[in-house]
């Protein structure tokens, strides 16, 4: 018997568990979300993305989720097929948008960010991310530390190949 059939019931199919997977890592991203944005939630900074759906796709590791704004919170589905923008790149380059060491118009412009779909939600995006201070929330302020620390040890291991 192999290791898969032990772990996992002969009646789940695994394309289910993956789905599954990939909807825990989506609410988890999601509830994340929701903490380090609260304060720009209540402001309402984001209302931009109220009934708009944002895929946003980590192409090198094969993440993927989605985003909109509902009743002031950020939520996720499962049941959204066209999305009014799409965002992807390598982990590398979030890494660099998310750290600030590169500014989001050149890794836009270098083709290593891309967006597809409405330009105008895309502007707001990159416009909101531009403006939003780290220091807004605990939980923001210090991910934004811990990033800066492990900056050289996240970017050798995500950053091989660029």
């Amino acid at each position: 018997m192999s290791l898969t059939h032990s772990v996992i019931p002969s009646f789940l199919p695994v394309s289910a568990l993956l789905q599954t997977a990939k909807s825990v890592n989506n609410k988890i991203i999601i509830a994340l979300f929701n903490k380090v944005f609260s304060q720009a939630i209540k402001d309402g900074d984001l209302d931009f993305l109220e009934d708009q759906w944002v895929l946003i796709e980590v192409n090198d590791i094969g993440l993927a989720f989605n985003l909109s704004l509902k009743h002031r919170q950020l939520v996720q589905t499962q049941y959204v097929s066209q999305f009014d923008l799409t965002i992807n790149a390598n982990s590398c380059d979030f890494l660099d948008l998310i750290s600030r060491r590169k500014d989001p118009d050149t890794l836009f412009f270098q083709r290593k960010i891309k967006m597809r779909g409405s330009t105008e939600l895309g502007l707001h995006v990159k416009n909101f991310l531009d403006a939003f201070e780290t220091d807004t929330h605990w939980l923001s302020a210090g991910m934004d530390k811990v990033l800066k620390k492990t900056y050289p040890v996240l970017s050798k291991l995500l950053c091989k190949n660029s």
